[in-house]
């Protein structure tokens, strides 16, 4: 499986070029011609939606622990307490990453034009 992985999908991701600053328009990194007035906000932008697609990530991953918590909580001599807070936080971390999201975007689109 390594294998594959290191001789099939690292070449393919090496050869698109970087994640974060690939496709932003008026950027082209890897010549050096950039155009601030566009390059700027929207490496910015792009930078933003790269930080809290990671945030949702880590969302997702902490409201499947507290489930498996709750599932163990479940067990004689356990206490599922420890899952249902930490999925209750999980989901209010998300509502807030989501509106500062939304909120960023907004202000990351009046600024851009």
């Amino acid at each position: 499986m390594l294998d594959f992985f290191l001789d099939h999908i690292v070449p393919i991701a090496h050869a698109q070029g970087a994640l974060i600053t690939s496709g932003i328009p008026g950027c082209d990194f890897a010549t050096g011609n950039i155009n601030p007035g566009e390059c700027i906000p929207n490496f910015i932008a792009h930078v933003i939606k790269w930080v809290f697609g990671f945030a949702g990530s880590v969302c997702v991953i902490m409201i499947m622990f507290g489930g498996y918590e709750i599932v163990a909580g479940n067990l004689p001599g356990g206490s599922s307490e420890s899952g249902k807070n930490r999925i209750t936080w999980a989901i209010i971390g998300f509502i807030l990453a989501a509106t500062s999201f939304f909120i960023m975007d907004f202000i990351i689109a009046a600024i851009a034009g």
